[in-house]
């Protein structure tokens, strides 16, 4: 069939001529586009087709899965040099009943040694991980670096649970070697998964090892631990958390605020309490309660408090340069499982060596006394602190003014009654006298008493 488009325009108005040539010219562009795509979906059509008759089905996985390794297998090429391209590979040639183990390890607080060294230092810290777990591989295996400080080891073979023991506990033994590039040790926390139990592709092993990994780093770090089912179900809310956490760290999501100390006799400012936030691309400035719970299950808070306290005096530092300002102390937060880390205190002093600062000029605030004085690395942590010079407060002292007694034991000068005990004062709650009793003792043995939540001069 033919169309005489003159004749066509000649039987339409003059003033609607310019509208029925573009009309036109859409019906035919999209019909063109059309016929492209019906033709492209064909072809995808015939490969799946191709591709599903290569694939052995999985009796473990649910309908459809058995396609994920294909598709993995053509993004990465089917005979790719990268790590998930090796597994895949593996995987795709697996004889029938063939197991699989996936190592995902995750190297502890390399937070640390990135804020504490220079780029080209931390790739030789990869590098000679990667070296030193690959001289140890088994034969035919994969094992190399994935990204930041994640690594890969893949066995396929005879694998039993005595197996997976071994080599979990050969790869937390050969990381924790002393590092030759810098001079620090450090571990490994590792998510063990199993092929085909566990996913039949690179992707939903590593989905599923990353949830093991998240529980073996909330049990204390340095260990491994073998995914299972209940995970999910468990701990689902807090993984999501983490693997948000993790995201955000490499993206320098989180901030400091700080909070004015006042002296209600004089009215001047003389500390600052800083507070960290985490800048949420979605959800917004969200407040410490809504992740430090998270971060201290699986002890990022403590690489948290090295890179805050580092934060704080870099920009202490800033501050007395531009306001030439005197006599001002800055506080931060400590939590019961930082002070249980031994090497705190000295990380801490290192930092204000590096910038040449004074450690009085910092309040080291802890909660939760009675775990605290209880542990023996919490307290040897708090008399080297005191011995540095580090200020230390006791913080949401509540009613327990039982404490005031024997904190001479941790020496620390400063008592902080949190905002909440603050309105119970302010409203006439029943707890009132005993934390009214707590305040005038902690005068009495000449302590600091610092009250949150004052902020006009009726509440004073």
């Amino acid at each position: 069939m033919t169309f005489d488009f003159k004749l066509m325009l000649s039987a339409v108005p003059t003033q609607r001529t310019y509208e029925v040539v573009v009309a036109v010219v859409i019906v035919v562009v999209t019909a063109i586009a059309l016929f492209f795509l019906f033709r492209n979906v064909m072809g995808e059509i015939r490969k799946g087709i191709e591709d599903r008759k290569l694939v052995r089905k999985n009796p473990n996985e649910p309908e459809g899965s058995d396609t994920r390794l294909v598709v993995e297998r053509r993004a990465s090429g089917k005979h790719s040099g990268d790590l998930l391209g090796q597994i895949n590979d593996q995987i795709y040639h697996a004889k029938e009943g063939a197991l699989g183990v996936l190592f995902y390890m995750n190297l502890d607080n390399f937070h640390y040694i990135s804020d504490k060294y220079s780029a080209k230092e931390c790739d030789r810290v990869i590098l000679e991980i990667d070296k030193r777990l690959k001289k140890n591989a088994k034969s035919g295996s994969v094992i190399g670096h994935l990204k930041n400080d994640v690594f890969l080891y893949y066995v396929m073979g005879a694998i039993d649970s005595v197996f997976i023991r071994e080599e979990a506990e050969a790869l937390l033994s050969l990381v924790n070697e002393p590092l030759r590039a810098v001079n620090e040790q450090i571990t490994t926390s590792i998510g063990i998964v199993i092929f085909p139990y566990d996913g039949i592709s690179a992707s939903h092993l590593i989905k599923n090892g990353e949830i093991a990994l998240y529980v073996s780093k909330k049990e204390g770090k340095n260990r491994y631990y073998l995914y299972s089912q209940d995970l999910i179900e468990k701990e689902q809310f807090n993984i999501g958390y983490y693997q948000e956490i993790k995201r955000s760290i490499s993206n320098d999501e989180f901030l400091l605020y700080y909070q004015p100390i006042i002296d209600i006799k004089t009215g001047k400012i003389i500390g600052l309490e800083s507070l960290l936030r985490w800048n949420h691309p979605v959800m917004g400035i969200l407040p410490p309660g809504k992740f430090l719970n998270v971060m201290d299950l699986t002890g990022d808070i403590t690489w948290f408090g090295t890179w805050g306290f580092e934060r704080i005096v870099k920009q202490y530092v800033e501050w007395k340069k531009l306001y030439r300002i005197r006599d001002l102390f800055i506080s931060t937060n400590l939590s019961p499982k930082q002070l249980m880390v031994e090497s705190l205190a000295k990380s801490f002093f290192d930092i204000v060596k590096k910038y040449e600062f004074n450690a009085e000029s910092f309040c080291l605030e802890i909660n939760d006394y009675y775990t605290i004085v209880k542990n023996p690395i919490a307290m040897a942590n708090l008399a080297e602190f005191r011995k540095y010079g580090f200020r230390i407060a006791i913080d949401d002292l509540g009613d327990q003014f039982e404490i005031i007694k024997d904190m001479e034991s941790i020496k620390a000068s400063i008592i902080k009654i949190s905002r909440e005990d603050t309105l119970k004062v302010m409203n006439g709650f029943e707890e009132t006298e005993k934390i009214i009793r707590s305040i005038q003792m902690a005068i009495q043995k000449q302590k600091v008493v610092i009250a949150e939540g004052i902020e006009n001069e009726e509440m004073i």
